[in-house]
């Protein structure tokens, strides 16, 4: 999981790359970079941390594209940072992708045994090698390029800048991650999400689905399409709507607030045929994802509702971080209780999910030091019970 954006415009763009960018911040807190064209030439600036350390305000361009990144594949080394740079035969490119492939295709079909790299990088290197193939790019090899590429198995949203022609932007066929396009009058924009269009004064236009492929050259908005149905593989990730999007954001024509508010009402329905809700004083949400579920669980079971865990707003999503101890410490950092709206009193506490137990298991314990009675759990999205290798940190099963 990361966040790209795209700016193509016949004027400056770079504040608005910039300003979008820092509304996907959420995405991925490692690193993050810009890559543009100078008089043609592409130019990239890279940086660990986050976008709002960036101070470069001078920068001239017309098209340009940003990331930020949660690293699920290969070390935190600004190497891996994005975009990546290729300079090829005859294309010289720079991509930013957000996705993950599955690392037993990296080994079985592209003969690359080192996976700890990351996995964007192999992508780069296949699409460069795929565009080599024509000295000149027009619409029907970029639509043969894209169907080759997304042979691969995985998930892939890819905007990728090319010296002397423009860009092109493309998706894996299942749509896994979300990618939004909108419009101010000649200027366009690519996103993960909603909000960072929206926040910049664009207008959405529409999803990005798998079938899409979005060029821009010579100052031309074009889109071509690889199959005619758009739903044929149609295979979105509900954690999106669970966890990963802000709430303002609207993914497929879904408001995320409004799915999290419809999950509390399901959840709510749920608890009181399980349990005698009259052992219940308040409703607790896990913040922040979880307070749209929470609020409207403690609605429909006329509950009290306190927002009796807070969170320390200087401490990054914990769930995005790379190594189980980071995780654990931070949490520390990150959450804590307030005393008199717990003491004495049973709490269901509402989460969106749980994937590793960390939270969970730090907030009970928290609770008990709390002197609280009884602890009813309720999680908003249904168990994981597998692994996911398509831009999720759960490899397997440990």
């Amino acid at each position: 999981m990361c966040g790209i954006t795209a700016l193509l415009s016949d004027k400056n763009i770079f504040s608005d790359l910039l300003e979008s960018l820092y509304h996907l911040q959420h995405r991925g807190q490692d690193s993050f970079g810009f890559g543009y064209l100078d008089d043609k030439n592409i130019r990239i600036l890279k940086q660990n941390g986050l976008v709002s350390n960036f101070n470069n305000l001078d920068i001239q361009t017309n098209i340009g594209i940003g990331h930020v990144r949660y690293p699920t594949k290969g070390s935190l080394s600004i190497d891996y940072a994005q975009p990546l740079y290729m300079k090829g035969k005859f294309h010289t490119i720079a991509l930013v992708h957000n996705g993950q492939i599955d690392p037993e295709y990296v080994n079985n079909t592209l003969n690359i045994n080192d996976t700890n790299q990351s996995d964007s990088i192999y992508l780069l290197k296949y699409l460069s090698y795929l565009l080599d193939k024509y000295v000149i790019l027009n619409d029907e090899n970029i639509i043969e390029i894209v169907k080759d590429v997304q042979k691969m198995k995985g998930s892939f949203n890819c905007i990728c800048l090319i010296e002397n022609f423009g860009l092109i932007c493309f998706k894996d066929k299942y749509s896994i991650r979300p990618l939004i396009f909108g419009k101010k009058d000649n200027s366009y924009i690519i996103s993960s999400e909603s909000v960072s269009i929206k926040s910049i004064d664009y207008n959405i236009i529409s999803d990005i689905y798998g079938n899409d492929i979005i060029t821009y050259h010579k100052n031309n908005f074009n889109i071509l399409k690889t199959c005619n149905d758009s739903l044929e593989y149609f295979k979105p990730c509900i954690f999106e709507w669970i966890y990963l999007a802000r709430e303002e954001s609207i993914i497929y024509n879904i408001n995320v607030h409004h799915s999290r508010t419809k999950m509390g009402e399901y959840l709510g329905k749920k608890i009181s045929k399980m349990i005698d809700i009259n052992q219940i004083d308040i409703v607790v949400p896990v913040p922040d994802t979880s307070k749209p579920v929470a609020l409207e669980i403690s609605k429909q079971l006329n509950k009290p509702y306190h927002e009796a865990i807070t969170k320390n707003r200087y401490v990054n999503r914990t769930f995005i971080m790379n190594t189980q101890d980071k995780r654990k410490k931070n949490i520390k950092r990150k959450l804590n209780v307030i005393n008199h709206l717990v003491k004495d009193k049973n709490i269901l506490i509402i989460d969106d999910s749980i994937v590793r137990g960390n939270t969970i298991k730090y907030i009970i314990n928290l609770l008990k030091e709390h002197n609280v009675k009884k602890i009813f759990v309720g999680i908003s999205c249904p168990e994981i019970i597998n692994t996911n290798k398509y831009g999720l940190d759960i490899p397997n099963k440990k």
